[in-house]
């Protein structure tokens, strides 16, 4: 943005640009960070009760993917 848009959005919307990117980009943030815990223990609980299609491999392949998965989507969310 220009200064003039800049200027504009500041106006209308109340807040600065960065600043609104920053907040979404926080609230993404701690969305996929709750969703790799969820994925972590549930995949952790199926393991601990001896579930036939868990096995440590998998529990263990199963979180580094969704950990790629939330350094991929942290990499493009990043604000600006």
């Amino acid at each position: 943005m220009n200064e003039t848009q800049a200027g504009q959005f500041a106006v209308w919307a109340g807040v600065d640009a960065q600043t609104l990117a920053l907040a979404i980009a926080s609230v993404v943030a701690v969305l996929y960070i709750l969703w790799l815990t969820w994925v972590g223990m549930s995949q952790y609980r199926a393991w601990a009760n001896n579930d036939k299609e868990a096995s440590l491999l998998d529990v263990t392949w199963t979180f580094i993917r969704a950990a790629v998965v939330v350094m991929i989507v942290g990499f493009f969310i990043r604000p600006a």
